[in-house]
């Protein structure tokens, strides 16, 4: 089964921003994302499952580095390898991946509610969301592994000549056209033994609600410890925005657009660190604060920072309970009849970049399969957790530590 996709994209794109324009130009504000009860279900495992990840990221991050994941990408490129795995393999992926409580069936259909209407939700902001398979010409592919993802998961699905030099760069161009440029490349090589790719896109730009204005950003001390400190750029304003604060946090909450989206930082307070207040956040500490935010009027000083991030996830996955599937003992006989594959990498890429006109954010997830064998000014300066979600659902699309606002990678 093939589809060839990769010049249609530009098309396709070009045709969304024609349309966002012109709602834009009717005064249309986008739809509401509407979810079930059991959906809201699962944005909470979602959560659940970003927590738990970035848990066991922030674990290993030198405290001098950014870090940044989109966990709703890990879990489309690893829920559509999941159509393929059975037995004891399906069933550590549904549990690390928080999976567990739901069927299948309720599992695809709620990424492909997902995919269709985030895009939609506020013609200010811009939420691409693509996926796609690659496999080796030749290779035996189930063909109901590859209808489920491309039904579910509009997974745009190609064999390929992975000994050609062309069949990276076919690969790369496609992430990096769906992520505007931002993640030029995910493959660095194809090697003998790679029988499919499966990897998702996730691109997202928006403006403020309300923007910074660039002549008030001024340097400012951003503590990187106690005792050491840098010179970053703070924007600055004063705004009516969502803020809570506690003996461990001061969280506040920037709504971007027609505020369908926004950007939630916790600053750690005491002598606790980005690092630490990350391994003990919970969904249940997430959800306190959440429900804790409160609207007032508010000083505003937020460093100005872009970085790029990079990991592979094979550990982070594993240390959750996936290692099966990296083993010479995981099925995945829903893909390839008489299976003996396995997934050899799971690569991750990010990238942000926020400034006093919004946010652009990127990411791009790789599953690499083989065979087997108020009142006072709220000055965020300190390191601290930062995450882009959906404001009525909670879903999470992007999370991440800013150790340094003047790090690039």
């Amino acid at each position: 089964m093939k589809k060839y996709l990769i010049l249609f994209v530009p098309v396709i794109l070009l045709v969304l921003s024609c349309k966002k324009n012109q709602e834009k130009e009717n005064g249309y504000t986008g739809k509401s994302l509407v979810l079930t009860a059991k959906e809201q279900q699962k944005a909470d495992k979602d959560n659940e499952f970003t927590f738990k990840l970035l848990k066991e990221v922030a674990a290993d991050l030198p405290g001098s580095k950014n870090m940044m994941l989109s966990p709703l990408s890990v879990s489309m490129a690893v829920g559509m390898t999941s159509n393929g795995a059975n037995g004891q393999t399906l069933e550590a992926i549904r549990n690390t991946m928080q999976f567990s409580d739901f069927t299948e069936a309720e599992v695809n259909a709620y990424y492909q509610k997902i995919i269709t209407e985030l895009p939609e939700l506020d013609p200010k902001a811009i939420l691409n969301v693509a996926n796609s398979i690659w496999y080796r010409n030749g290779f035996e592919v189930l063909p109901a592994f590859l209808k489920t993802n491309s039904d579910h998961y509009k997974a745009e699905v190609q064999g390929l000549d992975f000994a050609s030099p062309g069949a990276k760069d076919q690969i790369n161009n496609w992430v990096s056209t769906n992520t505007n440029g931002k993640i030029p490349t995910i493959i660095d090589q194809i090697r003998g033994d790679m029988v499919m790719f499966l990897i998702n896109a996730v691109y997202f730009k928006s403006n403020w609600s309300s923007k910074f204005d660039k002549n008030k950003t001024a340097k400012g001390d951003f503590h990187l410890t106690v005792q050491n400190k840098v010179q970053a750029d703070f924007m600055t304003a004063m705004l009516k925005i969502n803020s809570f604060i506690n003996a461990e946090a001061s969280v506040i909450e920037l709504p971007y657009g027609n505020k369908r989206y926004s950007m939630v930082i916790a600053m750690p307070t005491g002598a606790t660190t980005a690092g630490t207040l990350a391994e003990t956040l919970t969904t249940q500490k997430w959800n306190q604060w959440m429900s804790g935010l409160r609207e007032g009027q508010n000083d505003i000083r937020v460093p100005k920072f872009k970085f790029e991030y990079e990991i592979k996830l094979n550990d982070p996955l594993t240390a959750l309970g996936m290692g099966n599937a990296f083993s010479d003992m995981a099925d995945f006989t829903r893909l390839r009849s008489n299976g003996n594959l396995k997934i050899d990498e799971v690569k991750h890429k990010t990238f942000i970049e926020v400034n006093e006109e919004g946010t652009e954010a990127a990411a791009a997830t790789s599953v690499g399969i083989v065979e087997t064998s108020a009142p006072a000014p709220i000055m965020i300066n300190r390191p601290f957790i930062f995450a882009i979600r959906e404001m009525k659902t909670g879903l999470i699309l992007f999370t991440g530590i800013v150790n340094n606002p003047l790090l690039d990678k």
